[in-house]
């Protein structure tokens, strides 16, 4: 029966491995990560085996030594995130497969001594529903987790550290668990405590996930109100130059049949030239049909205009607008204004921008602007440039596409920057 506990504690050790690369935020490609956890956790994961194999009571105290370290090591050059993210997420997966390990170690003792079958089986069984599980519910949920919250980590990675400390002492010091019946009531505790204690912080995590969404709703929301409100504003000096019209419009004519009557001509061409360019004043220029997406338009164009940006329009929205308008409206917002402070930083004759919205045959939207410098892009092609030219917004404009079944694709080639939207 030694093969079934040789096989438990390998299939242990690389589903520890998969469960936290399912968690786990590497700075690099898929690709590459899976190369290098493959090539380096392999041969640790093999020793830490034949360590197993020579001497198993001791091998619970050196786990932390042969491959916890090690490993943490290798995965902190990977890591996206090098600070309590990373620890938090390390220790939390560790503690759970120990206390997978140990508990199932410690049923199999008084279910099925000297034949690790119960260990065998339910470690067989435990694992992949794990990872299902964790797939499934929390995965997504975690990795966002990490990217939006960056505060109160390292206190739930000291939490992690200590559940690990006091576990692997518990266990096997002074002697294994199993010569210390005595020891089972508190090590149960312990063993009850650490889900609720991690349940306790991802619930803290997911109300600090919800403050921050909050946050960025209202700031949207205040975004947008001021677009509109300037609309209106707009709107209404329109509408009062153009009351003010209608109320001149009889003497204007009365002008004008005057001046035919007489056949003064010249004068009559020079009042229309003047009547149409007071007419020209009253009228409004509407972008779409959609208000909050028409004054989020208006706001962003007189602002380019008032820094000398040099502007090409063309748009055709399709009606109706087939994602969320007041999401679209944000994300047009957020490449509009990077492509505005990217321009900024050029001479004014180097300054122009392009904004082109097509209906047919898909919805899209195509950004061009001009820009100085040089742009870099993460592994899924999203702009990570720290000078925030094109660092803000665009991995939330990725995500919109995303989540309405569309593509984003960013370009930076030859002094111009590309933000194209399609859906």
């Amino acid at each position: 029966m030694t093969f079934l506990r040789d096989f438990s504690i390998i299939w242990s050790l690389a589903h520890t491995l998969v469960l936290f690369l399912m968690l786990f935020e590497s700075r690099y490609s898929f690709r590459k990560t899976l190369i290098i956890s493959l090539s380096t956790m392999g041969p640790l994961i093999f020793i830490n085996f034949m360590l197993s194999l020579i001497h198993l009571e001791a091998y619970g105290t050196l786990l932390l030594l042969t491959l916890s370290l090690p490993s943490m090591i290798v995965f902190w050059i990977l890591s996206k995130y090098r600070d309590g993210r990373f620890f938090f997420t390390f220790c939390m997966v560790d503690t759970v497969v120990l206390e997978i390990i140990y508990v199932t170690q410690i049923l199999n003792y008084y279910v099925s001594p000297g034949t690790n079958l119960f260990m065998f089986a339910v470690r067989l069984m435990i694992y992949p529903l794990l990872e299902w599980l964790i797939y499934r519910k929390l995965r997504h949920k975690y990795r966002t987790l990490q990217k939006n919250i960056r505060r109160g980590w390292w206190t739930f990675a000291a939490i992690g550290v200590i559940f690990y400390l006091a576990i692997s002492l518990m266990i096997n010091q002074p002697t294994n668990i199993t010569e210390r019946p005595e020891y089972y009531p508190p090590l149960i505790l312990m063993f009850l405590l650490m889900p609720v204690i991690y349940f306790h912080i991802f619930t803290t995590l997911f109300r600090q996930q919800q403050l921050h969404e909050m946050s960025e709703q209202e700031h949207i929301l205040r975004l947008q109100v001021n677009h509109v409100t300037e609309r209106v504003s707009e709107l209404a000096e329109a509408d009062e130059k153009f009351r003010i019209e209608r109320h001149n419009f009889r003497h204007k004519m009365k002008a004008i049949a005057s001046l035919v009557e007489t056949e003064q001509y010249e004068e009559l061409a020079m009042l229309v030239e003047e009547y149409n360019e007071t007419l020209g004043k009253t009228q409004v220029t509407r972008y779409c049909r959609n208000a909050i997406i028409d004054a989020v338009l208006s706001s962003y164009i007189k602002r380019a205009e008032s820094r000398g940006i040099r502007l090409t329009l063309g748009f055709a929205f399709p009606d109706p607008i087939p994602v969320n308008e007041t999401e679209l409206a944000t994300a047009i917002a957020n490449a509009i204004e990077n492509a505005i402070h990217a321009c900024e930083k050029l001479p004014e004759e180097k300054r122009f921008l392009e904004i082109k919205v097509i209906s047919r045959p898909r919805f899209a939207i195509q950004i061009r602007n001009s820009f100085r410098g040089t742009v870099s892009f993460d592994e899924d092609g999203i702009p990570v440039n720290r000078a925030e030219d094109h660092g803000f917004g665009t991995r939330s404009i990725a995500a919109f596409c995303e989540k309405n079944n569309g593509y984003s694709i960013f370009k930076a080639e030859n002094g111009v920057f590309t933000c194209y939207l399609n859906f």
